[in-house]
């Protein structure tokens, strides 16, 4: 008669593969041979590991971007997207925004009109959209958008085309300015650096070099 004793203790995590058979071994007993798509509790139990999401797209596509993990503390973790002069820090699902403006209007065109009180963006600024609701917002949400025209204090045009979107029925979230905010001027940005040269090789010994009277 076989008897299965069931393993409750996960604590040990993935064995390596050369101690698949070592049932003598200790940390056997608290084991997995393989955990995918799992996280291993810290006291010993497994769970499924969260699905992911969209959170947004780069904000400069066409530079080399990288992703660097942060962790500020036990209870404070970001993702840092590092690309040429800027950084944009992500956390809790959601970028981190310097101020959340409330949208009143989105107009249907091929250059999007949004509608936000004294919102002090520029031509080139980087707009960050999320909370838009209905079919407009499957087009708007959790992207970054680059201003391209500022029509005045409360109004400027975005790079995407909404013309095909049903009628702009609102957005949650933000506050609505008063008054002007004050704009702070962005540091100068360097350009990319160049192609950096390949070292020249030297080959110690003479190798492969013509040695005269040899």
């Amino acid at each position: 008669m076989t008897v299965r004793v069931p393993q409750v203790n996960f604590s040990k995590g993935e064995l390596a593969p050369e101690l698949y058979g070592r049932f003598d071994v200790d940390v056997w007993q608290s084991a997995l041979r393989k955990a995918r798509n799992v996280i291993v509790m810290k006291y010993g139990g497994v769970t499924k590991r969260p699905g992911t999401r969209l959170v947004g797209s780069v904000v400069n596509a066409g530079q080399p971007v990288r992703l660097i993990p942060f962790q500020f503390s036990l209870t404070q973790t970001y993702v840092l997207e590092m690309g040429q002069g800027y950084m944009v820090p992500t956390a809790l699902g959601g970028r981190v925004l310097q101020a959340e403006q409330a949208i009143t209007a989105i107009s249907n065109a091929t250059a999007a009109r949004l509608t936000i009180a004294f919102n002090g963006f520029s031509v080139g600024d980087p707009v960050y959209i999320d909370g838009v609701s209905g079919g407009m917002g499957a087009v708007l949400n959790y992207r970054t958008w680059t201003v391209i025209a500022v029509i005045d204090a409360n109004t400027f045009t975005i790079n995407a085309d909404t013309s095909a979107c049903a009628a702009f029925s609102g957005c949650t979230g933000g506050t609505a300015n008063a008054s002007p905010p004050i704009i702070v001027p962005p540091p100068t940005v360097p350009p990319p650096a160049g192609t950096v040269p390949a070292p020249v090789v030297s080959y110690g010994g003479g190798l492969g070099q013509n040695r005269g009277g040899d």
